[in-house]
């Protein structure tokens, strides 16, 4: 079945973004994976080859930068800042077992938590668990900001309704 929407990948760009501000001349990789990779699987296929098999089962943080003296993890949340504070520790401990990170694993490591608005509520916990929060509000996000807020009002749910009926006509479930 064909979609019907293009799915716009918000947290992907803002991340982008901020990375590309922050740290504009540091070595960066996006949707990092961490983590151990089984040795019966590096046994088997070789360090490269288990590293690749085995990345669906590994966490991903939204960027990690490695500057001249910190490995830097990144994670991004517009709304969901609970994912993003619990994600950081364990991302965190995870990074000296990264065998893709070992010319690193000596480097201390700062987790940075980025956010357009201040999460009064888990601030204790960023800094009981040293994550660093970055206020980060893009011109762009304010549209998106909007866009949910509207997501619940009659006109909108009305709108989906009456889409959801064109699409029904047209064969679609």
């Amino acid at each position: 079945m064909p979609l019907t929407k293009i799915r716009i990948e918000w947290e992907a760009r803002y991340v982008s973004e901020y990375v590309l501000l922050k740290f504009p001349d540091d070595i960066v990789q996006f949707r990092c994976p961490l983590g151990r990779v089984p040795e019966s699987m590096i046994k088997e296929l070789g360090l490269a080859k288990a590293i690749g098999a085995y990345r669906p089962y590994r966490p991903e943080v939204d960027a990690l930068v490695v500057t001249d003296t910190h490995v830097v993890l990144v994670e991004g949340k517009i709304f969901k800042v609970m994912d993003g504070l619990s994600k950081l520790p364990v991302y965190r401990s995870l990074v000296k077992e990264t065998p893709e990170l070992d010319l690193y694993k000596n480097f201390p490591t700062r987790a940075i938590l980025v956010t357009p608005k201040l999460p009064t509520v888990y601030g204790g916990v960023a800094i009981e668990q040293s994550i660093e929060i970055d206020l980060f509000l893009p011109e762009w996000l304010v549209e998106y900001y909007q866009q949910q807020e509207q997501y619940w009002t009659a006109e909108a749910r009305l709108k989906r309704l009456e889409r959801k009926e064109v699409l029904k006509g047209l064969g679609y479930k």
